[in-house]
C-alpha cells in the first residue's frame, strides 16, 4: 500500500475519531485499532469492496466498545421488540461530557495559525485540500500545522490533568501601574495601553515578563481563549510595550518592579539622607530666598521648587556615572521609556514607600498645547507626591491623566482669559468637574466665578523660575555626587536575561534615596511648612498670551 494513501486514510479516520470522542489520545488509539483491523482482515486474504467504508465501520464499532468499557454502559435488551436507544443521541450525550469540553477548551488556547486549521479539519470535516484552498496555504503547511496542533492539544490536556494549567493570575489578577519617562504619545501611550481598568493587558504583561511565552502559553496561563488574547497582544506589541521574537513568542519589553523593591533599602536610604541632608537644605534655603525676591512668589510655587530641585539634583548627581538615557521614537508621536510596578490583589499602593514618613513620588510631567485659541504656548507642570494625598484625577470621566490635564489646561486658559466655555469647542466633562477642582485646590469660587489657585507664570517668569531651580539643583548635585554614586553602585534591580532595553537609570531607580526624603528634611528644618492650610496640588501653569 502506498504511504500517501495510508496517510490520507489516517487523517480522515483521526478526524472522525476526534469528532466522536473529543479526546486526542482516544482518537489516536481508535485510528490505530481501525487500521490494524483492516490489515489483519486483508492479511487473511479477504476482499474489501470499499476500503474507507470498511475502516469507518470498524472505527465506529471500536468507538462504541470504548464507550462501554469507559463508562460501563452494558448492552441490555429486555424485550426483543423494544426500541433501542438512538446511538446518535447516545454519542451526542458523551460528546457533551467533560472530555469533549476539555478538548474544545484546549483548541481555544491554540494560536490562530493552528486553531483555524484544527477546528476546520476536525470540527467541520474539511479536507487538507479544502483548507489549503481556503487559506491559500500549501498542503504541506496545512499538514505541518495539523501535526503541530495535535501535539499542542496533547500537551495541553496532559498539563490540565497534572493541574498545572491556569496560573493564579487567571482568578486572582495582579495590578500593574505602567509609567514612563519622556514624552507620551498623542493617545496617552504608554499608560493608555494598559490603563487602570484593563486587567487583561496588565496581567498579560506580568505573565510575559520573566520569560518569553507563546500565545497558547499566555492563553492557558490567564484562562482566556487565544482569539481574545491575540488582539490585545497585537496592541501591546504595536504599542512597543511587548516584543515578538523570531519563533513567535512574546515578552514584556520594560522593567517591572514589585512593592518590595521600594522598601528593600528604605532604612539605608533614610540613613543616607540624614547624613547628606544638609547639602540639600543649604541649597534649598538659598533657592527659597531667591524665589521670594521675585514678583511671582507663592508658597505653592515654593513647594514645587523644593520638589524639583531635589528631583533634578539627584538625577544630575548620577549623570556622569552611567550611560545617557536615550528615549526611542515611539508610535503616535511618543518618545518614552516605560517602567511599571506590580501590586498584588488588594494591596494598598499608598503604603509602597512608608518609612519615617510616607515617600510616594511620581516624576515631573508636563502637558502643553501650542496655539490654543488666541494663545501661543500654554503648559501644565505637575508632580504627584505624599505631600498632596488627594486623588488628583479621579472622578472627571477621562481615561488617562494626560486627557484630564489637557482638559484642565484648556479650562484654566479660558478662566484666565475670561472666555465662556460654551463659545468654544470644548470637552464639558471638565466643567462638570469644577467642584472637584475646587475641592482639590486647583480653583476657588469668587462671586460664583472660578479663579485659579495654582500659580500661573508668563514665559519670562517661567525662565526665571527654572534658573533658580537649576542653580539650586546643581549646587546640591555637586555636594552629593561622590557618596550617591558609591551608594547606588551596589544596588541594582535584577532583570530577566532576555531583556536588553532597560537603561541603567531604571535599574537603580527604586533603590536610590527618595526625592521626598530630602523634601521632608527641609520641612523638619523649618525651611518650608508641611501644612499650608489649604490643598496644594504640586502643579503650576505657564501661559504665553501672544501667538508668535
Amino acid at each position: 500500500m502506498k504511504k500517501q494513501k495510508l496517510e490520507e486514510w489516517a487523517e480522515i479516520l483521526l478526524s472522525t475519531a476526534m469528532a466522536k470522542c473529543g479526546n486526542l489520545d482516544d482518537a489516536e488509539d481508535l485510528t490505530q485499532e481501525a487500521l490494524l483491523s483492516y490489515y489483519t482482515y486483508k492479511a487473511k486474504g479477504k476482499a474489501v469492496d470499499n476500503d474507507m467504508a470498511f475502516l469507518q465501520a470498524v472505527l465506529t464499532k471500536k468507538y462504541y466498545d470504548l464507550l462501554r468499557r469507559k463508562y460501563r454502559f452494558p448492552t441490555v435488551v429486555i424485550d426483543e421488540n423494544a426500541p433501542m436507544t438512538d446511538e446518535n443521541d447516545f454519542v451526542g450525550a458523551i460528546l457533551r461530557r467533560e472530555q469533549a469540553e476539555e478538548i474544545r477548551r484546549e483548541v481555544a488556547f491554540l494560536a490562530q495559525s493552528c486553531r483555524v486549521i484544527i477546528a476546520g479539519h476536525y470540527f467541520h470535516g474539511k479536507s487538507v485540500k479544502t483548507l489549503s484552498e481556503e487559506l491559500n496555504l500549501p498542503q504541506g503547511t496545512i499538514k505541518s500545522r495539523l501535526d503541530f496542533g495535535r501535539k499542542q492539544l496533547k500537551k495541553g490536556l496532559e498539563t490540565m490533568e497534572n493541574k498545572k494549567c491556569y496560573t493564579e493570575n487567571s482568578y486572582i489578577p495582579q495590578y500593574l501601574r505602567v509609567r514612563n519617562s519622556g514624552v507620551c504619545g498623542l493617545g496617552g501611550e504608554p499608560t493608555s495601553l494598559a490603563d487602570d481598568s484593563d486587567l487583561l493587558a496588565q496581567n498579560l504583561l506580568i505573565l510575559a515578563y520573566e520569560k518569553p511565552l507563546s500565545i497558547s502559553d499566555l492563553s492557558r496561563a490567564i484562562g482566556v481563549a487565544s482569539a481574545y488574547v491575540e488582539p490585545m497582544v497585537d496592541k501591546l506589541v504595536s504599542g512597543e510595550l511587548m516584543k515578538r521574537m523570531g519563533d513567535g513568542k512574546i515578552y514584556t519589553d520594560f522593567v517591572l518592579y514589585h512593592k518590595d523593591d521600594f522598601t528593600k533599602y528604605i532604612k539605608e536610604q533614610e540613613d543616607f539622607v540624614e547624613k547628606h541632608g544638609d547639602a540639600y537644605c543649604q541649597a534649598a534655603k538659598a533657592a527659597v530666598a531667591a524665589l521670594r525676591e521675585t514678583a511671582f512668589y507663592s508658597l505653592r510655587l515654593e513647594r514645587y521648587m523644593l520638589i524639583r530641585m531635589a528631583d533634578a539634583g539627584l538625577w544630575r548627581a548620577l549623570e556622569d556615572s552611567r550611560a545617557p538615557q536615550i528615549f526611542p521614537q515611539r508610535p503616535n508621536g511618543g518618545s518614552w521609556i516605560a517602567f511599571g510596578t506590580v501590586y498584588p490583589n488588594g494591596y494598598d499602593s499608598a503604603q509602597t514607600r512608608q518609612g519615617k514618613d510616607e515617600y510616594s513620588f511620581s516624576g515631573q510631567r508636563c502637558t502643553s498645547l501650542d496655539r490654543y485659541l488666541e494663545s501661543g504656548r500654554i503648559a501644565l507642570y505637575n508632580y504627584e507626591t505624599s505631600l498632596y494625598p488627594c486623588p488628583k484625577y479621579d472622578g472627571f470621566g477621562f481615561h488617562t491623566p494626560q486627557e484630564t490635564e489637557i482638559a484642565m489646561l484648556k479650562l484654566f486658559y479660558l478662566i484666565k482669559k475670561g472666555i465662556k466655555s460654551e463659545t468654544v469647542d470644548f470637552d464639558h466633562r471638565i466643567i462638570q468637574g469644577i467642584p472637584l477642582l475646587e475641592e482639590r485646590g486647583f480653583l476657588t469660587m469668587e462671586g460664583g466665578r472660578p479663579e485659579l489657585s495654582i500659580p500661573c507664570l508668563s514665559p519670562s517668569e517661567e525662565k526665571q523660575f527654572w534658573d533658580i531651580c537649576q542653580k539650586a539643583s546643581a549646587s546640591f548635585a555637586l555636594q552629593i555626587k561622590q557618596p550617591l554614586g558609591k551608594y547606588v553602585a551596589s544596588r541594582r534591580k535584577q532583570i530577566p536575561g532576555h531583556l536588553k532595553s532597560v537603561p541603567d537609570q531604571k535599574l537603580t531607580m527604586p533603590y536610590e534615596p527618595n526625592v521626598m526624603m530630602f523634601v521632608f528634611q527641609a520641612i523638619r528644618q523649618g525651611i518650608h511648612p508641611r501644612d499650608l492650610g489649604y490643598p496644594c496640588p504640586e502643579t503650576f501653569m505657564v501661559m504665553d498670551p501672544e501667538i508668535r
